[in-house]
């Protein structure tokens, strides 16, 4: 299951990144009669490997620009998500290797135990965080927290 809410979760989890996903869709949305109005503008040809249509009935002609519209979107929507991932995977371990995270979480354990922690993420059965000082990973299932308190809450101080 959290395979198919991690998308919505990352679409709704920055304002500049919802609105750049409702642009993407919207613009998609147009891109059939754009590229049936300027289908033989050379940079359109080009970009979209357009293939003539002269030959197709008016039917098929909006099925194969409907058909463009789609792969494109899916070809932006997965360029975006590994784009993402792997540019935010690679600023954690650059701030990682600088000793620059921001341990600002604490979590209280089951057994009394309190560690302030960097949270890497989450899915519905473990959290993934680092320890302050240790560079492993460490990987602790949602039963063993008792409490997660954020402890820098950089929007109230």
């Amino acid at each position: 299951m959290d395979i198919l809410i991690s998308p919505i979760a990352e679409f709704t989890s920055n304002p500049v990144i919802l609105g750049a996903i409702i642009l993407l869709f919207l613009l998609h949305f147009y891109l059939p009669s754009f590229l049936a109005k300027n289908k033989d503008l050379p940079f359109v040809k080009k970009s979209f490997e357009l293939k003539s249509t002269d030959e197709l009935s008016p039917q098929e002609t909006k099925s194969y620009y409907n058909g463009i519209a789609i792969k494109s979107l899916v070809i932006f929507l997965l360029s975006f998500f590994l784009g993402y991932g792997l540019a935010g995977g690679y600023f954690t371990t650059k701030k990682l290797k600088e000793n620059r995270l921001d341990y600002s979480y604490q979590l209280d354990f089951n057994e009394g135990e309190s560690k302030n922690v960097f949270i890497i993420g989450n899915n519905s059965l473990y959290y993934f965080y680092l320890i302050k000082g240790d560079k492993k990973i460490k990987i602790t299932p949602l039963s063993s927290i008792k409490n997660i308190a954020l402890v820098e809450n950089k929007m109230i101080d």
